[in-house]
């Protein structure tokens, strides 16, 4: 696969068009599973890493669609395309990093994907625009049937699917959101709904999951328990909840329309022309703007730009993704910053404000 054919083409989740995707940008589900007979990643040696990618491989062979999905070899893969895998929320910075024998199974939409050897021998994913938790539930239910079918898992009748950090273990699920927060945040609400979160279990992450700092208003939100639940169970509580914090945001957003309408105003078109000036922008700068920019969508401020031009502006600041846009290579931060300005001046050049 030519990675560079991705830069061409908007992934699924950045469509902008699912449910209640004025808040939810997209939703994730994502199942560990290790296969028996194998010792797990912190025992095994390069050539059990080696025998599990011949394994999951060929078991993707045999079942999966021919033409739909494409496999990648991490052994000559250049860093940069493993970079620029991990910033469109293909695989995780730990995969990108590690240094094992290991491989991806992407289907071509982006839609469902396989980790081959990362911390589990599997980690499979779907993502979606919007909320769309319970249908992904389905497909990735269906798409797991599909590999058990060929492979033999580690599972446990008392315990469940046997993962390698013990807080997989039992369904090995995690369900997921990223929600766009603007109005919680104008608003003060933010800590506060973050602090109920945690206490019922829930984990909130950066822009880019784990281990990723906040960026822009963004925030993924996530189960943690794994054990003792189902996996219908998990997808409903966490949809309820998601339920609850889309009702605060968008109250938020109206307290602030109605409180200082001058303000948000002020706040979206000085975001738009910024980016229709700017010279520099770092990340953190860009992905601020373009959050005010997506408020302004959602809030119909803006004539002429949908939903998934601000979502795809989002993935393509990132600095792999800048350079294979520009198609350069070996650029410093402090030149990513002036090709951050240079796509986003472009990108925005001809758009028009109103309201």
């Amino acid at each position: 696969m030519n990675l560079d054919d991705l830069i061409k083409r908007r992934g699924a989740w950045l469509r902008g068009d699912g449910a209640d995707s004025d808040v939810v940008i997209s939703s994730r589900i994502r199942l560990a599973r290790n296969l028996a007979g194998f010792p797990f990643a912190a025992r095994a040696s390069a050539s059990d890493f080696k025998n599990v990618v011949g394994e999951v491989v060929g078991a993707a062979k045999a079942v999966l669609p021919k033409g739909e999905f494409e496999i990648i070899d991490f052994a000559e893969l250049p860093e940069d395309d493993a970079t620029f895998l991990h910033e469109r929320q293909l695989i995780s910075l730990e995969f990108a990093k590690i240094d094992r024998p290991r491989a991806l199974i992407l289907q071509n939409d982006e839609e469902l994907s396989v980790m081959v050897n990362e911390e589990d021998h599997l980690r499979m994913q779907t993502t979606a625009s919007g909320f769309v938790l319970k249908e992904l539930w389905k497909k990735i239910n269906e798409f797991d049937d599909l590999f058990e079918s060929k492979l033999n898992y580690a599972f446990d009748k008392q315990f469940g699917y046997l993962t390698a950090c013990p807080s997989n273990v039992g369904t090995g699920m995690r369900a997921s959101v990223m929600l766009h927060l603007p109005g919680l945040i104008e608003t003060g609400e933010i800590s506060r709904v973050f602090q109920s979160l945690k206490k019922i279990n829930l984990e909130v992450r950066g822009f880019h999951g784990e281990g990723s700092k906040p960026l822009g208003e963004f925030f993924q939100v996530s189960n943690q328990a794994t054990l003792g639940l189902s996996e219908e169970t998990i997808v409903e509580q966490l949809g309820q909840i998601v339920e609850s914090v889309l009702r605060y945001e968008r109250d938020a957003r109206n307290v602030v329309l109605a409180r200082d309408k001058e303000s948000l105003l002020d706040r979206c078109f000085r975001a738009l022309a910024t980016l229709q000036s700017a010279r520099l922008l770092s990340v953190e700068e860009a992905m601020e703007k373009l959050s005010s920019i997506r408020l302004g969508v959602h809030m119909k401020l803006f004539k002429s730009i949908s939903p998934s031009f601000v979502n795809e502006a989002l993935v393509n600041i990132q600095p792999v993704h800048l350079r294979k846009l520009a198609d350069v290579q070996g650029y410093s931060p402090c030149e990513d910053d002036v090709l951050r300005a240079d796509y986003l001046r472009e990108l925005f050049a001809n758009l028009s404000e109103g309201k």
